[in-house]
């Protein structure tokens, strides 16, 4: 009975043991992959671009000098001051050759110019008031816009010619009182009466009374 007895108990101990070990968690062995390092992400490449510089501009060229021409009016006052300030430019072949014919220049700018500074060159006033009973290419009412008389081209005094040149002398209504066309000619002369209305010329140039 007793030997029974313990050898029940031995057996209970035994099925304690077993069910105690079957309940303790078993720790899984870490595989490779959850051991090993993960790899460290690339860096992203930046989209900001590296500042550069730019190679210097090279510098302006100087610009070329250009002389005065006949036309004065775009110079304010610039190229009055270089034809007519005085010392050399009061050289008349010096004036010429910068603007051409004296007489030209004044009769196409006179309004630019300013009278009282060219009596600082004394030898400009014949041609200066010359040059004031003058008129150039387009239409001109006689009495008002200018004086009758005889007037001739002044191309030649440039030494050029006249080429292709029409003038006409007409009334107040239009009506033509004589006209001509000169296809060429060193001077051409007209005379303009008092009872004429308009008069007209195109590609004749400047013209002057004599």
């Amino acid at each position: 009975m007793r030997r029974t007895f313990v050898v029940a108990t031995a057996l209970t101990v035994l099925a304690l043991a077993a069910c105690a070990e079957s309940e303790t968690p078993q720790t899984a062995a870490p595989s490779p992959s959850m051991t090993s390092a993960r790899p460290s992400p690339s860096p992203t490449p930046s989209l900001t671009a590296e500042p550069t510089t730019s190679p210097p501009l090279p510098p302006s060229p100087t610009p070329a000098w250009t002389p005065c021409n006949r036309d004065l009016s775009s110079y304010e006052g610039g190229c009055q001051d270089e034809l007519f300030g005085g010392g050399d430019s009061c050289d008349i072949s010096y004036v010429e050759q910068q603007a051409g014919s004296l007489l030209d220049l004044y009769i196409e700018n006179g309004h630019h110019i300013d009278a009282e500074r060219l009596q600082d060159c004394p030898q400009f006033m014949p041609t200066w008031k010359k040059a004031a009973t003058g008129f150039t290419d387009g239409s001109h009412e006689v009495g008002k816009e200018i004086k009758p008389g005889t007037y001739e081209t002044t191309a030649h005094s440039a030494g050029e010619t006249i080429g292709d040149c029409y003038w006409e002398r007409s009334t107040d209504g239009g009506r033509t009182i004589a006209n001509d066309f000169i296809t060429a000619a060193k001077k051409v002369r007209v005379t303009i009466r008092s009872s004429d209305g308009i008069f007209t010329s195109r590609g004749c140039g400047n013209w002057v009374r004599v």
